[in-house]
């Protein structure tokens, strides 16, 4: 009989995801994967999560608790980062061991902790985790070894699909292609362009951000993500920086707003931000700083938690187009 790895469908599932389903499905592993947010996960959520933590954070928590009837294990890294100097959010490193006091009688939680920046991990420490990992599910070292570099390979892949290259965002700018799906276009002659950045585990959490992508279709809004862009293009907006953004999800998120408003093509940005987020209320005020200096493309920053009003949401994101619509 398979082990059962559970693997709840939030926070770095959303960078990680192929890497770590592939690596234990080659290992012979069954991989859980908590489904789509609902309202019983995030009743689960608001539930048991601690009052002080993020939303998106209080959602992992409801994740969490779904699976914990269906799995043999958990599988919670304590991913520091992956970059000599810039680190990801702190939670990414506690959060496995709170949930472990919280629910010791809980399956048992696989925490492999690998920080680059803080620790000075490299390969070593990969091959390490790999093998510590791997011996739990098989015996055989070159069925792990390969599993491994097969995992490694389909992360690779997932993201040469996912960033887009500069000569396929010039097509975009031209409306020569679409990158998330065809605008509703009754009552435009043509789409407005706007760019919807944030975390991924918020851009593609359908309920912690209010359907958001298909409500801007509807409106005839054709869409980019700071997932999609280039990276190359992000990095040398942070090079142009008189400070290092360290967090490097920000740096996704502030290098893709100020592209925008230094280039002024596109027709608006819409921000989406988690509240009681620590980095993300620094982005807020660097990018609404920028936003004055260039406010040749209008910015709208939207903070998201579990009691935002959807009809309040949907006002906002309504004004916000009438207003591109009004400046056009």
């Amino acid at each position: 009989m398979k082990k059962r790895v559970g693997i709840p469908r939030a926070l770095l599932y959303y960078k990680f995801m192929a890497l770590w389903t592939t690596f234990f499905e080659e290992l012979g592993a069954e991989v859980i994967i908590s489904p789509e947010t609902d309202k019983t996960i995030k009743d689960l959520a608001v539930s048991f999560a601690p009052d002080e933590d993020c939303y998106s954070t209080k959602l992992f928590f409801g994740h969490f608790l779904y699976l914990k009837d269906k799995v043999d294990y958990f599988f919670i890294p304590r991913f520091g980062s992956d970059h000599e100097f810039n680190v990801g959010c702190p939670k990414f490193l506690g959060l496995a061991h709170v949930l472990n006091s919280l629910f010791p009688d809980f399956p048992k939680i696989i925490m492999p902790y690998y920080s680059q920046a803080k620790a000075n991990h490299g390969k070593r420490r990969i091959l390490r985790i790999i093998f510590e990992i791997g011996f739990k599910f098989s015996y055989n070292p070159i069925k792990i070894l390969k599993a491994g570099i097969r995992a490694f390979k389909a992360q690779a892949e997932y993201e040469n699909q996912l960033y887009i290259t500069e000569q396929q965002l010039k097509k975009w700018i031209k409306s020569k292609i679409f990158l998330n799906g065809k605008p509703n276009l009754e009552n435009r002659e043509k789409p407005l362009k706007i760019a919807l950045v944030g975390h991924r585990y918020v851009l593609n959490d359908e309920l912690s951000n209010l359907s958001i992508r298909e409500r801007l279709l509807q409106a005839g809004v054709d869409i980019i993500t700071s997932i999609q862009m280039p990276r190359s293009l992000i990095e040398s907006q942070m090079e142009k920086l008189d400070f290092n953004m360290y967090f490097s999800d920000e740096r996704e998120i502030l290098g893709t707003i100020l592209y925008f408003l230094e280039n002024n093509i596109i027709d608006g940005i819409l921000q989406l931000a988690i509240f009681s987020c620590g980095p993300d209320s620094i982005i807020l005020e660097l990018a609404s700083r920028y936003s004055r200096r260039q406010p040749e493309t209008p910015l709208l920053q939207l903070v998201l938690d579990e009691l935002t009003s959807e009809i309040g949401f949907s006002t906002r994101i309504e004004a916000f187009i009438d207003m591109i619509d009004r400046r056009n």
